[in-house]
């Protein structure tokens, strides 16, 4: 998945790229005076892939030299000035202090992983990369493209080609790999990445087209997705080739601003047909021994709520995943909540969530019983927290998470203080 890079290479890179990055406050607060002034002709870039808000007006307001800078009401809707270019770049990272039960708890700092967006736009063509840097254990520096794809964004449709966040839910599109753009430090364990821990298929290579059948202050949007399907391990994605002919197939369905301006429910579902494996390779080496040579059908069911006001944040959402094959039949729970609420640049917030059903004895999931694996099984987890905004661009994050094993019937507890920023 990863490649090292020499960290010569990466400082060449960042600072090449450094020079031309421009950005100014979000377009729904004034800019302060020391950014530079906006384009009267310029385009508005957001973070979120699809623009599923109310159109902004194409001219931006006078600078404002008294103006305080404010944070942006929602954090992955954060307008971006295109002056002088059509291509631009925000970077985010983080750096954090932690102690962890699972570390006998040892004191550490950690160093979080620096995320590259690049985005180009014209017209209503657009083309977007997302680079990943971090640092492995043995203190290597690995480079990922996280996201790396074109697109066609008109008022009412749109359609991605490459490498995308899959349209599952609402979290995995809203929040990208940016930590400084959620609330918590980590994502709900529902919603890790491939190579974390994760269960779901945040990636997808393929095409996602949208289609907007309301716009205005009641929307209603449709989603559709094709791509290659889930290799043979959950990390395993399949960039270049696809192990069988069938598809992975995704369908979304989102309304906003019905009942409150903010609110956001869907409904997501994604069917796969996940390649059979034999129980061992040429070489002896262990692949699928706990279910050789039959192919897996993968059905995944969402639901989900989300109300991100100026105050108030509210996100729930359920994952139901349902694999069967001619073995059996294993179904795996996982739910989450979040809510914060904001008090000028304080945002105290709590999270929830739990896992349940068969994930322990899911071949896909644990192909080797005996290897060990990132993968959680059943929990329940809490995390509380406070968020403190020291500007704009920039937030320090203190939290606490505790997390008990329900098959060991013991517990896991991690304090941290992050600091992260986008820019």
């Amino acid at each position: 998945m990863r490649a090292p890079l020499p960290i010569g290479s990466v400082v060449v890179v960042l600072l090449c790229a450094g020079g031309g990055l421009r950005a100014q406050t979000p377009a729904d607060a004034p800019p302060p005076a020391a950014v530079a002034p906006p384009n009267p002709a310029g385009e508005v870039q957001r973070f979120e892939p699809t623009e599923v808000t109310e159109s902004r007006p194409a001219v931006l307001p006078p600078a404002a030299p008294t103006a305080p800078e404010l944070p942006p009401l929602t954090m992955d809707e954060i307008a971006v000035a295109t002056t002088n270019s059509r291509v631009t770049m925000n970077v985010f990272g983080d750096s954090a202090f932690k102690v962890d039960s699972v570390t006998s708890g040892k004191p550490a700092f950690v160093l979080g992983p620096l995320d590259l967006l690049l985005t180009g736009r014209s017209g209503n063509l657009m083309a977007l990369s997302e680079i990943a840097l971090e640092t492995g254990d043995d203190g290597a520096i690995g480079i990922d493209l996280e996201r790396g794809f074109v697109g066609w964004h008109a008022e009412t449709f749109s359609i991605d080609a490459g490498r995308t966040h899959t349209e599952l839910g609402y979290w995995n599109n809203a929040f990208h790999h940016g930590r400084w753009l959620q609330m918590p430090v980590d994502r709900p364990r529902a919603v890790l990445f491939e190579d974390e821990g994760g269960i779901l298929p945040i990636h997808s290579i393929g095409v996602t087209g949208r289609w907007r059948v309301l716009t205005g202050e009641h929307q209603l949007e449709l989603m559709a997705a094709i791509g290659n399907g889930r290799g043979v391990i959950v990390d395993n994605l399949q960039l270049d080739r696809d192990d069988n002919l069938f598809k992975s197939l995704l369908l979304k369905i989102e309304a906003k601003g019905f009942g409150a301006r903010e609110l956001r429910v869907g409904l997501s579902s994604y069917y796969d047909r996940i390649a059979s494996e034999p129980a061992a390779d040429a070489t002896g080496g262990a692949t699928r021994p706990a279910l050789p040579d039959q192919t897996i059908t993968e059905l995944i069911s969402n639901a989900y709520l989300a109300y991100r006001g100026s105050d108030l944040t509210v996100i729930a959402e359920a994952f139901d995943i349902l694999h069967t094959a001619t073995g059996g039949h294993w179904n795996t729970f996982d739910g989450f909540g979040l809510i914060a609420y904001r008090f000028g640049t304080l945002v105290p917030y709590a999270t929830a969530e739990v896992r349940s059903g068969d994930v322990a004895q899911d071949p896909f999931f644990f192909p080797d019983p005996t290897a060990p694996s990132a993968i959680l099984a059943r929990f329940d987890e809490a995390t509380a927290g406070l968020r403190w905004d020291l500007n704009t661009w920039s937030a320090l994050k203190i939290e606490y998470r505790p997390t008990r094993i329900v098959a060991t019937k013991s517990w896991d507890q991690r304090e941290m203080i992050d600091w992260t920023f986008g820019l």
